[in-house]
């Protein structure tokens, strides 16, 4: 009786054990499935409703392609790990709810890839297009105003393509970069990679990689046989886009407004990822940060940064082609005030030691001193020094010290000027009659002694009055020099 009854608990026992692991199981897979769905990431989890927000107005969402089917890889879903690598990130948001606590998702190429969504084609499926060779309408996909014509985009072309190390996959390039897109090519991507540090028209940045060159005459007057003028008869030929690269006419000459922007890193941005760094880091950070393999694959492939985040973006648009070159006259000229800032810092030269301009230590700026509106020689409207804004700061007779100062640099750059003149003239009269070693010595002296008039003359002595002196004294030394070693080698 006793071993009947001992039977019947231990089946009862067994039963309670199976219906316990069953409805845990059971549980486990109901509660996977449930938060599987698109609907359970945008109500329940603050941090994804963005994210299934724009997945709702995607062309994905009109597919019911599902959140899963991207983010998980072609056959990694039924997994344990990966069941448990989901219901983990679940509890660790239910955990720590007023957080973000995800890492940014990242699609595997094969999800993108696979037969039923964007096939590579192989001899297995000749029935399925090879989305790789696919053309694409540039112009239709981002509805651009662009009137020329664009080049159809193929994905072959940018499959085997690499970035200092780091290979090309699909998010390189579709990510989540604007708020009301889920899954984007952003325009700035292409013109980071085509023309950050690129040569105008040449390699990557070759305009007919991705524009037809037009071939409509740009002249608006009649093309053909004509007189210029009654007494001589000139051929003119029609001029396009294609006889203009035919004769390597730079695209710039035309076009320099077309691609603008920074093309260094963001400042302080590594400080946005490393929070209180230490000095040691910061230091290893600088000393590497061109070695761009090792900071594509550090931040890119482990960390899964964006391109943003570290570039600034370069534009590529239509612009005003008068205004456009005004940012960037560096491109043509010195920095106008160049020799100024360098007359005002007094940095040490040969011959000179370090003398910073009174004004210098108190960083008292241009318009400190420059008080009143005036005009340049070309009727430029400008901002002049006035001796008056001495007095504001200093005492009266600071207005006269000013003049004085003027008169003083005047006189003594005429004597330098004048050693010049010598100097020149020494030269010339020992050309072919003394060794080349001698003259070339002789050369660089002259430069030297230049270099340091010039700074005064476009500098402005009166910026920093002590320091000219010191600059015009070593000039001329160094003319007088020139000109004793010269006569001795007579």
């Amino acid at each position: 009786m006793r071993g009947c009854l001992l039977k019947k608990a231990v089946l009862v026992l067994l039963v309670i054990l199976a219906v316990i692991i069953g409805g845990g199981v059971f549980g486990f897979f109901a509660a996977e499935k449930y938060t599987s769905r698109p609907e359970f990431c945008g109500t329940q989890c603050h941090i994804m409703k963005p994210n299934h927000e724009t997945w709702k107005k995607d062309k994905h969402s009109k597919k019911d392609i599902v959140c899963v089917d991207c983010h998980y890889a072609p056959g990694e879903k039924p997994t344990p790990k990966a069941k448990f690598r989901a219901l983990g990130q679940l509890f660790s948001y239910l955990a720590t709810k007023d957080k973000e606590v995800r890492k940014r998702a990242v699609v595997n190429d094969l999800s993108c890839t696979t037969s039923d969504c964007h096939p590579k084609g192989n001899s297995l499926q000749k029935d399925k297009e090879n989305f790789l060779t696919k053309k694409i309408d540039y112009k239709k996909a981002y509805q651009t105003d662009y009137k020329g014509v664009i080049k159809p985009f193929i994905h072959k072309t940018h499959e085997e393509k690499t970035i200092e190390g780091q290979k090309l996959r699909c998010s390189s390039c579709h990510t989540h970069q604007s708020a009301g897109k889920h899954f984007e090519v952003p325009k700035e991507s292409c013109f980071l990679c085509h023309f950050r540090k690129a040569k105008d028209n040449d390699g990557r940045a070759k305009c007919s990689i991705c524009h037809e060159i037009p071939t409509k005459s740009l002249q608006k007057q009649k093309v053909g046989k004509e007189k210029e003028d009654e007494e001589e008869g000139v051929e003119k030929k029609p001029i396009t886009h294609q006889t203009l690269e035919k004769a390597k006419v730079p695209c710039y000459t035309c076009h320099f407004e077309l691609i603008s922007g920074k093309v260094e890193l963001k400042k302080d941005s590594c400080i946005e990822c490393h929070h209180d760094p230490t000095p040691e880091l910061m230091k290893k950070i600088e000393d590497k940060k061109e070695d761009k393999k090792l900071m594509h694959d550090a931040h890119v492939t482990k960390q899964t940064a964006r391109c943003f985040n570290c570039h600034e973006p370069i534009q590529h648009k239509k612009a005003d082609y008068l205004a456009a070159p005004i940012p960037n006259c560096a491109a043509c000229h010195q920095e106008p005030h160049l020799y100024v800032k360098m007359l005002t810092a007094g940095e040490e030269r040969k011959g000179v030691d370090k003398t910073p301009a009174a004004m210098h230590d108190v960083k008292t700026g241009c318009f400190g001193c420059h008080t009143e509106q005036g005009y340049s020689s070309t009727g430029q409207k400008i901002a002049i020094g006035s001796p008056k804004a001495c007095v504001a700061c200093h005492t009266k007779d600071h207005e006269k010290m000013v003049k004085k100062w003027v008169k003083e640099v005047k006189e003594e750059l005429q004597i330098a000027k004048g050693l010049e003149k010598d100097a020149l003239e020494a030269i010339e009269k020992v050309k072919g009659k003394i060794p080349e070693k001698k003259l070339k010595d002789a050369m660089a002296m002259l430069k030297e002694g230049q270099a340091n008039l010039w700074l005064v003359e476009a500098g402005g002595g009166v910026h920093n009055k002590k320091y000219t002196i010191k600059l015009l004294d070593a000039a001329e030394k160094t003319f007088e020099n020139l000109i004793d070693d010269l006569k001795n080698s007579d």
